[in-house]
C-alpha cells in the first residue's frame, strides 16, 4: 500500500520516464539475448578480461593491449559471470546498467536545463536509434556505453551543484554543506573513472570544470574542492599509478601520440588531405554517430569512389543530416550566448535588484549549462575531424563520436520551444514555418524509429553468425585443435567463446607474429610442437599459407569449417616448418584426397605424398 501511495503521488512525467527506461532496457535485453550485435575480437578481449578477473584473480589496469583504456566493462561483468556463468550474453548484461544510467542522467539533466515534458520526449527519442548507435550501447568493446553515461552524469552533477550553490551572503547549514561535499566527491569519482576508461571524455571534463569555476569557485577553494580532487584521484588511480611507474616510452600519452603519428603516416602514404578528413567527418562519421539511416556504402564517398544514381539519395540524406546538425548547433549556441550575456551583464553592472539577483544568476547558469553541452560536442567533433582516422576509417571510427548524442536535446529545444509557445492566430507564413519545424522533428523521430525497427530485423543474421561460431569451435575441439594460429579478428573471439579451451595467437598477413593483446597466449601457442592454423577462406593469410604448404615437405590435414580453412599437422611425418620461421621455399607438391561431408558444407582433406 505504501508503494502504491508513493506511485500515485509521484510526478507523472517522472513515472513515465521510468517506464520508458524500463521498456528501452528490456528491448536491448531481448537483442543481447538473441546475440545481437555480431561479436568481434575486441569484444572477445573484454570477455577474457572479465574471465580472468572472475576466475583467475587478475586485476588488469587496462584493456589488454591498450594501455590507455580502462576495462570497466570487464570488472562489471566479472561478478555477473559468477552469478550467470561466463558467456557473451552475460558480458553484455552489465552494459544495460550503463545504458539505463545514461537515460536517467539525460532525463534529469534536460529537466534542469529545459522542462519536464521536453525531458520526457528526449528520453523517448534517445531510447531509440539506428543499429550503429544501438550496437555501440550493447557491444562490450570498451569505453562507449560507459563514456556516454559518464558524460551525461558529470554534466548533470555540475549543473545541479551550480543551481544549488549558495549566494555569497548565504551560509549553508552543516548538513547541507556535508551533502555538497559528498556530491563533489562523487562528481570527482565519476570524472576520474571516466578519464581512466578513455580520454574521449576530456572535452566534457574541461567544460564542466569551467562551469564550476564560473558559478562555484568559492567552494572549490575549500572542502568541496578538496573532495572533488580526492574523488578524481581515487577514480583515476589505475591510470595515475600506471603512468607514474611505467617506462616513459609506454606512457599512455606516448601510446596515443604514437597511434596518431602512425595514422598520419598512413594518411600521407594514401595521399589523403584535410578534404578527405572533412568528407569523412561530415558525410560519414557524424551521421552514423547520431543515428542517421540508412548507412551508405563507403564506395559512395570520395576518395573510395563517387555517388551513383542508386547511392545518391543516401549520400544526400547523410550529408543533409550532418549539415542540419551543425545548423541547429549554431542556432542553439547563438540563443544561449545572447541570453547568457544579457543576464551576466545585468548582474555585473548591478542592474538587477536584490530580489531578482538569484533569478538572473539562475538564468545565466541555465544558458551556460546549455553552452557546456554545445561546447563539449563541438570540441569532440573538432578533435575527431583533425585526426587521421577521419580520413582513413570513418566508417568504423565514427564510434569516437558517441557522445554527440548528448547535445541532441539542446539542438532540438529551439524548435520544440517555438512549437509549444505558438500563437493561436497564424498567418500563412507562420503556418509554413510551423509545418517546417514540425516536419523536422518528425523526420528525426521517424529516423530513430526506423533505425530501431531495422535493428530487430538483423537478429536472424546475428543468430546465424553466433551458431556458426559455436559449430566452428566444436569442430576444432573434435579434431583436437586447441592451440591455434589465426588472424586478429578471429583469435580472441574463439578463445573467449570456447572459455579458453582453444588458445589462439594472431599472425599478420605474412604469417609473422601479429597483434596479440594478451601476450601469454602467444607463449602458450609457441610452446606447442605443432599448432593448427585456422584462417578465413578469403583472408590473405590463407592464401600465403596454402602457397607455403604446397612448396614444403611438411604434411598437413586440411579441413573447411564454417568458412574457415584449417591446416592440422599430420604426425608421423617429418616436418621442416619450425614455428616462428618462414616455411622452406622448395619442396614437393602434395596430392589432395577429398572426402565430401554433408554437414555444414565441410570437407576433410588428407595431405600426403
Amino acid at each position: 500500500m505504501h508503494i502504491l501511495k508513493r506511485l500515485r503521488s509521484s510526478n507523472p512525467y517522472e513515472l513515465s520516464m521510468f517506464i520508458i527506461v524500463a521498456i528501452a532496457t528490456l528491448l536491448r535485453f531481448i537483442l543481447i539475448y538473441f546475440n545481437w550485435p555480431v561479436t568481434n575480437s575486441d569484444e572477445g578481449n573484454m570477455g577474457l578480461v572479465a574471465l580472468h578477473v572472475a576466475y583467475q584473480g587478475d586485476h588488469p589496469a587496462f584493456f589488454y593491449g591498450l594501455p590507455y583504456m580502462g576495462p570497466l566493462e570487464g570488472y562489471v561483468a566479472a561478478p555477473l559471470f559468477h552469478l550467470f556463468g561466463s558467456s557473451l550474453f552475460t558480458l553484455r548484461l552489465g552494459l544495460l546498467l550503463f545504458f539505463g544510467g545514461f537515460l536517467l542522467s539525460m532525463y534529469y539533466l534536460v529537466r534542469l536545463l529545459y522542462s519536464e515534458k521536453f525531458a520526457l520526449a528526449m528520453v523517448i527519442l534517445l531510447s531509440l536509434g539506428s543499429s550503429d548507435v544501438i550496437s555501440r550501447q550493447l557491444k562490450g568493446v570498451g569505453e562507449y556505453p560507459e563514456t556516454a553515461m559518464f558524460a551525461a552524469l558529470i554534466c548533470l552533477l555540475a549543473v545541479w551543484l551550480g543551481f544549488s550553490s549558495p549566494l555569497s551572503d548565504q551560509k549553508p547549514t552543516l548538513l547541507a554543506n556535508w551533502k555538497r561535499i559528498i556530491v563533489y566527491g562523487f562528481l570527482g569519482l565519476m570524472v576520474g573513472l571516466a578519464l581512466w576508461v578513455d580520454f574521449l571524455i576530456t572535452p566534457f571534463v574541461l567544460t564542466v570544470g569551467l562551469l564550476l569555476c564560473l558559478f562555484c569557485r568559492r567552494e572549490l577553494l575549500h572542502w568541496p574542492g578538496l573532495s572533488l580532487l580526492l574523488g578524481i584521484i581515487v577514480g583515476a588511480f589505475p591510470l595515475i599509478y600506471y603512468n607514474l611507474t611505467a617506462p616513459l616510452s609506454q606512457n599512455s600519452w606516448k601510446i596515443l601520440l604514437f597511434i596518431h603519428q602512425g595514422g598520419a603516416k598512413d594518411m600521407a602514404a594514401q595521399h589523403l588531405t584535410w578534404v578527405d578528413q572533412l568528407i569523412g567527418t561530415m558525410m560519414i562519421a557524424l551521421p552514423l554517430a547520431t543515428g542517421a539511416n540508412p548507412r551508405c556504402p563507403m564506395e559512395a564517398f570520395p576518395p573510395s569512389g563517387a555517388p551513383t544514381a542508386s547511392t545518391l539519395p543516401c549520400v544526400l540524406f547523410q550529408s543533409g543530416w550532418s549539415f542540419g546538425y551543425l545548423i541547429l548547433w549554431f542556432i542553439a549556441a547563438f540563443f544561449a550566448v545572447r541570453v547568457a550575456w544579457q543576464y551576466r551583464r545585468s548582474i555585473l553592472l548591478g542592474f538587477a535588484s536584490d530580489n531578482s539577483l538569484e533569478e538572473h544568476r539562475r538564468e545565466a547558469l541555465l544558458q551556460c549549462g546549455r553552452l557546456m553541452l554545445l561546447a563539449s560536442v563541438a570540441m569532440t567533433l573538432i578533435l575527431y575531424a583533425i585526426s587521421p582516422l577521419a580520413a582513413l576509417t570513418p566508417i568504423t571510427s565514427f564510434r569516437y563520436l558517441t557522445c554527440m548524442l548528448i547535445a541532441i536535446p539542446t539542438l532540438l529545444w529551439p524548435i520544440w520551444h517555438s512549437l509549444s509557445t505558438r500563437k493561436h492566430t497564424l498567418n500563412w507564413r507562420t503556418r509554413v514555418v510551423f509545418l517546417l519545424k514540425a516536419g523536422l522533428l518528425f523526420l528525426v523521430a521517424i529516423t530513430f524509429v526506423r533505425g530501431t525497427v531495422r535493428t530487430f530485423t538483423e537478429i536472424p543474421a546475428a543468430q546465424a553468425a553466433y551458431h556458426s561460431e559455436e559449430t566452428l569451435i566444436q569442430d576444432l575441439l573434435q579434431i583436437g585443435a586447441t592451440r591455434i594460429y589465426s588472424e586478429y579478428w578471429t583469435c580472441n573471439r574463439l578463445t573467449f567463446h570456447s572459455q579458453e579451451k582453444i588458445i589462439c595467437s594472431a599472425l599478420d598477413e605474412r604469417l609473422k607474429p601479429g597483434f596479440d593483446r594478451y601476450l601469454p597466449y602467444r607463449s602458450i601457442v609457441r610452446a606447442t610442437p605443432h599448432p593448427t592454423y585456422v584462417f578465413p577462406l578469403s583472408s590473405p593469410q590463407a592464401a600465403v599459407l596454402k602457397q607455403r604448404i604446397s612448396s614444403s615437405d611438411s604434411h598437413y590435414r586440411q579441413y573447411i569449417f564454417e568458412g574457415y580453412v584449417v591446416y592440422q599437422y599430420v604426425y608421423g611425418f617429418r616436418s621442416s616448418w619450425n614455428e616462428g620461421k618462414p616455411m622452406p621455399p622448395t619442396g614437393r607438391r602434395c596430392l589432395v584426397l577429398i572426402r565430401a561431408s554433408q554437414r555444414s558444407q565441410r570437407w576433410s582433406r588428407s595431405l600426403s605424398i
